[in-house]
């Protein structure tokens, strides 16, 4: 699969319909997740000047667009994590789905950020998940972007994640140990760092990156 025939696919979804997301997402993430495809897709992100300055270091993972289609507002990304452990809890700009290629992670669901806190100027309330789960390599989910939940990684897990359009222009994030909350905006809405530790990625660094997905045999 190409990522021309992972915008077809989702021409027809609905992304209210997450039954419909979730389904279109399985079958592209199983495609789009075979090593000679992911590489290809990386080597285009690589020599795509947009792309590869939307590549992104935050303090838990690095962020890599590997597309994106201007008119739908369709995303295909891959993360990758660190052995930093960040306790912290959020919601999305967008509703996404989401594949395991290496590693795993603890997911920690609380429920919608409009239940949780109420507006956005609301006080940070204490979190209580409702559900937990192992998120492991081959399994899939799909998660609106109204709903808070908080992911604990193992070191060097990779993910590779279908987002839809963005719908909302900041999101809160709940930092666990402080039981404070801060809002996190858009790139369009703000120029600059945001978090401690977001920076770009320079060339060299997504060369290295690559190098060592090459050797966990993530891609080809």
């Amino acid at each position: 699969m190409s990522a021309a025939l992972l915008d077809e696919l989702f021409d027809a979804v609905s992304w209210q319909e997450l039954e419909q997301v979730h389904d279109a997402a399985d079958k592209a993430l199983v495609a789009l997740s075979e090593p000679r495809v992911l590489g290809a897709l990386w080597d285009r992100m690589a020599k795509d000047e947009v792309l590869r300055h939307s590549a992104e270091n935050f303090n838990a993972f690095q962020k890599f667009v590997l597309h994106e289609n201007d008119r739908t507002g369709l995303r295909l990304r891959l993360h990758v994590f660190s052995d930093r452990m960040v306790e912290e809890a959020h919601n999305h700009r967008a509703s996404f789905s989401a594949r395991v290629l290496r590693g795993g992670y603890r997911h920690f669901l609380y429920g919608n950020v409009e239940d949780v806190w109420g507006t956005e100027e609301a006080p940070a309330r204490p979190l209580s998940p409702r559900f937990v789960q192992e998120q492991i390599p081959g399994l899939s989910y799909t998660l609106h972007h109204a709903f808070v939940h908080s992911t604990y990684a193992l070191p060097g897990t990779v993910s590779l994640v279908v987002q839809g359009p963005r719908v909302r222009p900041s999101f809160r994030i709940y930092d666990l140990a402080k039981g404070v909350t801060r809002t996190r905006v858009g790139a369009g809405r703000e120029a600059g760092t945001q978090e401690a530790g977001e920076r770009r990625l320079d060339p060299a660094e997504l060369a290295a990156v690559r190098a060592t997905l090459t050797e966990q045999g993530v891609l080809t």
